[in-house]
């Protein structure tokens, strides 16, 4: 049998960095200046940095964040979700204002 491949394959040997980017909606459940929790239909390694968007404004802003807890999320839903906690990694300040606005907000509320 001969190797069908188009192009040739190269051995990697030692670490070999890469990224892979997958977009997949997630709702978020609570905010705070130090991160978020999201319900998310994929889960995402523990401990791993990810970027996420959020809309400040109406504009999405990008934020690194580290993954700190992932637990699956039970119910009678034939569909599995994830509880995920992200903490953010030096957040931008539109996003931090956003955030102490809506505590603001919240707290006028409940008053």
């Amino acid at each position: 049998m001969s190797d069908r491949r188009a192009q040739p394959r190269y051995d990697v040997i030692g670490t070999l960095w890469g990224v892979l980017e997958l977009r997949e909606a997630a709702r978020l459940r609570n905010v705070s200046a130090t991160g978020v929790l999201l319900d998310s239909p994929v889960p995402m390694a523990l401990d791993s940095e990810q970027t996420i968007r959020l809309a400040v404004d109406g504009q999405a802003v990008a934020v690194d964040a580290r993954v700190r807890h992932v637990h699956p999320q039970t119910d009678d839903s034939l569909e599995r979700r994830y509880v995920i906690g992200l903490e953010f990694i030096d957040p931008p300040l539109s996003v931090l204002q956003s955030i102490e606005q809506l505590n603001a907000s919240v707290s006028l509320d409940a008053t």
